[in-house]
């Protein structure tokens, strides 16, 4: 894998983003941590709501700061702890490209990492090309 370096900061940087978390109901501490195409790194935080409906996903907020400061190009995301964005954040994610790589450390693996493309997590995905 060529950017295992790159990928493992990533990693390291979602952690950092859990531990901002706001998960009263869940108590499950999500962060993610999105690798733009110039290189640089946006962090979210996952905030819950007890309105459920109303819960922004890590992979979410990690988008949206993204997209706020203007960024439109990404090659990955890590989350932490290890799990697959949710269907909606893959929608989300999608939006700005299929081929972005979803960054996972093995559990209890001391750094090692899993990699998997968005395109293999949401094979049949609706974006914008379907709008025409």
């Amino acid at each position: 894998m060529q950017r295992t370096k790159e990928y493992l900061a990533l990693v390291e940087t979602a952690k950092l983003a859990a531990q901002s978390s706001y998960a009263p109901y869940s108590k499950l501490a999500q962060g993610a941590a999105l690798l733009c195409s110039d290189g640089k790194i946006f962090s979210g935080s996952k905030m819950e709501c007890a309105a459920y409906g109303g819960t922004v996903a890590a992979e979410t907020a990690a988008l949206t700061a993204a997209v706020t400061a203007g960024a439109r190009k990404f090659v990955a995301i890590a989350v932490h702890p290890a799990q697959f964005p949710c269907g909606t954040s893959r929608q989300m994610l999608a939006e700005f490209g299929i081929n972005l790589d979803v960054v996972l450390e093995i559990d209890g693996s001391g750094g090692e990492i899993s990699v998997i493309s968005l395109s293999e997590l949401l094979p049949l995905h609706f974006g914008p090309e379907n709008l025409s």
